[in-house]
């Protein structure tokens, strides 16, 4: 099983060093590409959720019928989320600095 808390063990220490970003890249390609070929299942009543690991949904159904605009619109919230937080992580990376 893939520990992404172990795949970055040693990243904060790199970081610190001015470390190997081309290495730093590396393992975070290798991490997404992991988590992309993970799948998550969830089923509430009639409702079913498929996520892969990247939390990108892949399919929602109700009562055994897919819909694909409910799909769509939680992706896109998901995706403002992941932005805003990354648009937060970079500030805080800049403070550091």
């Amino acid at each position: 099983m893939f520990n992404p808390l172990k795949a970055l063990s040693g990243v904060g220490d790199m970081l610190k060093s001015g470390g190997d970003m081309t290495k730093m890249a590396k393992i975070a390609m290798e991490m997404q590409k992991k988590l992309g070929a993970m799948s998550f299942t969830v089923r509430e009543g009639d409702i079913e959720i498929v996520m892969n690991g990247n939390q990108e949904v892949q399919s929602i159904t109700v009562a055994g019928v897919p819909n694909e605009s409910a799909r769509r619109a939680i992706n896109n919230v998901i995706k403002q989320s992941q932005q805003a937080a990354a648009g937060q992580m970079n500030e805080i990376t800049k403070m550091m600095q």
